[in-house]
């Protein structure tokens, strides 16, 4: 059914930082009076339903679309399409497919279909970052063998061959110069209707694994996080992601599912351009931030106070490094450009906090709020002066390596700060050697994690990020559905056990 004025009322949308309006969503016209599950994604498409783009999440919070392997809670690779694999040379990995699964049109999996998703996401306009750089390439060796290399040794790529990014689609799925993934995944759930509000999706008949519990259900696009609350609230939704903090005292405690994420809010700053070139205005800026009111008032407890760029949910992480930040210089009036997106409600709200705290310091602030959708190109492109951003340090690959490596080196596919340091670049390609090939899991687990913590210090002694908070993971669960999962990770959300009552 469509969104009830009475929904649209009570969720008036926040006007952003800037004038800029948070835009809402609405409800698909099918609504819940079927007793289908409805879920409120904060997301909406950027890409068509690309996995070459942030829309990858959406398929793989869907059950729509899957990758060769997946993960276990500790991060290390299992089976999902791939039964197994080796590394057969320093540059080359050998995986078995499973021999019965079929995509959603009907075609067979086999190891050509596999190779060709591979190569289309390593040869994408847009690269996606889990990728970007290794100069990987995919072959056929057999029926369902498959060989990927990469241009150099890479210790992670079973990790990251898990990523929603490098979901395997049928042929059928790559025409005319575009990815459609709308009826050429392998997931227990294919896509019957997407339009511009959301999709219609129902059980996999022939899905190779366990069988969903579900019929079908709808995912409706509902970027503004009052709206879905209020949805949630009135049974027009029944699953919603992203629940803004400062609105969980209006949900039941039965409503609300509460997990540890890898997920950091940070304060990306622009190294290349405007004052922040300035490492001594940079530090300006750390000197400048009292993380406090956030992580107490907007985040009302449910996050845990910055501990670097990893938290408490990677409980490996707690020993982390000393580090020095360079002298800082006081501000002189100097004028910064940050900016957020509205997507995740507590980030415009903590946008403010900090501009006051940096006007106080002597500096001059403008800010910006769009939907993310709209602002990351201009994000990417280093437009603004600092950005704050939620980022999950472990959603691309389960492997931290992958995160600094894309978001801090110079070759890093989503470098927003712009950072070109050496002694970075250094430090992260460390870790990519600090387990030798024969070491015993457990100590090449070791070796690797303590290699993470180093190259982490010497990315905050740039002071090219400036952690803000490690927030909690959120989800909002009524009307009868049940066993929707908390994926530390953020991957999934609705699986095959997913059931509505």
């Amino acid at each position: 059914m469509p969104l009830s004025r009475r929904t649209l009322i009570t969720a008036a949308a926040p006007l952003g930082l800037g004038g800029v309006l948070a835009t809402t969503g609405c409800f698909s016209s099918s609504g819940n009076d079927t007793g289908t599950l409805v879920f409120a994604t904060a997301l909406t498409p950027a890409a068509g339903l690309s996995p070459h783009s942030e829309d990858a999440f959406l398929l793989a919070r869907w059950a729509v679309a899957e990758t060769v392997l997946g993960l276990d809670d500790n991060g290390l690779p299992v089976p999902r399409l791939a039964l197994d694999w080796t590394q057969t040379e320093p540059t080359a990995w050998d995986l078995t497919l499973r021999d019965d699964v079929a995509f959603h049109d009907g075609t067979a999996l086999d190891a050509a279909a596999a190779a060709a998703s591979l190569n289309a996401a390593a040869t994408a306009a847009s690269v996606p970052r889990v990728i970007d750089g290794l100069g990987l390439t995919a072959e056929a060796t057999g029926d369902h063998t498959l060989r990927v290399t990469t241009a150099a040794p890479d210790p992670v790529l079973p990790q990251r061959l898990s990523s929603p990014y490098l979901a395997i689609l049928a042929p059928g799925a790559y025409q005319g110069g575009t990815v459609n993934p709308v009826g050429f995944a392998t997931g227990p759930f294919h896509i019957t209707e997407s339009t511009s509000t959301g999709v219609a999706l129902e059980r996999n008949g022939d899905y190779w694994g366990e069988p969903a519990a579900m019929a079908g259900y709808r995912a409706d696009y509902v970027p503004d996080a009052a709206t879905r609350v209020a949805a949630l609230r009135s049974g027009e939704a029944h699953v919603i992601e992203a629940v803004p903090y400062a609105q969980i005292a209006n949900l039941e405690a039965s409503q609300l599912q509460d997990a540890p994420t890898g997920r950091t809010v940070s304060l990306y700053l622009n190294t290349a351009t405007g004052p922040l070139a300035d490492p001594a205005l940079r530090a300006a800026v750390a000197a400048a931030i009292d993380t406090a009111p956030i992580v107490d008032d907007i985040y009302e407890g449910r996050a845990d106070a910055p501990e670097g760029l990893f938290g408490p949910a990677l409980a490996w992480a707690a020993d982390h490094r000393e580090y020095t930040l360079p002298d800082a210089r006081t501000p002189a009036g100097e004028a910064l450009r940050i900016a957020t997106y509205s997507n995740r409600a507590e980030l415009p709200e903590a946008l403010i906090v900090l501009a006051s705290q940096l006007e106080a310091a002597g500096f001059a602030v403008e800010t910006e709020v769009r939907e993310y959708n709209d602002i990351e190109p201009d994000m990417l492109a280093g437009d603004f002066d600092a950005f704050l951003m939620s980022r999950s340090v472990v959603q691309d690959s389960g492997d931290a390596y992958t995160y600094l490596d894309s978001d801090f080196t110079g070759d890093g596919g989503f470098n927003a700060s712009r950072l070109a340091d050496p002694a970075v670049d250094q430090a992260v390609a460390a870790i990519a050697t600090a387990a030798a090939p024969d070491m015993d899991p457990d100590a090449a687990a070791a070796a690797r994690q303590s290699a993470v913590l180093d190259a982490e210090a010497v990315v905050l002694a740039t002071v090219a990020v400036v952690p803000i908070a490690h927030e909690r993971l959120v989800t909002g669960v009524a009307g009868g559905a049940a066993n929707v999962t908390s994926d530390p990770r953020e991957r999934e959300i609705i699986t095959t056990a997913t059931t509505m009552g």
